[in-house]
């Protein structure tokens, strides 16, 4: 398997972030998140930052509007020989 781009790295862990802290998080859990995002990589420049805290918003409104457990795929029917 492929090694993960820094980026998806970064989106895991803001995903990971959000979906642990049930979509509400204060200060001390953002510095944190900080620390995490600057061992991956990410230089912590205010517009970095901001557009962190973005990812974050956006992850939150979906976080409360998709279920907690991604639906099952169904089963495709087997097919059937042909006589």
């Amino acid at each position: 398997m492929a090694k993960k781009h820094s980026l998806q790295e970064l989106l895991d862990l803001a995903g990971k972030f959000v979906a642990d802290q049930k979509g509400q998080w204060d200060h001390d859990a953002w510095e944190g998140l900080l620390v995490k995002a600057e061992a991956l990589g990410l230089e912590l420049a205010d517009e970095n930052k901001r557009n962190l805290g973005n990812i974050l918003e956006a992850a939150k409104y979906f976080y409360f509007c998709m279920p907690e457990e991604a639906p099952k795929k169904a089963a495709k029917p087997k097919a059937t020989a042909k006589r």
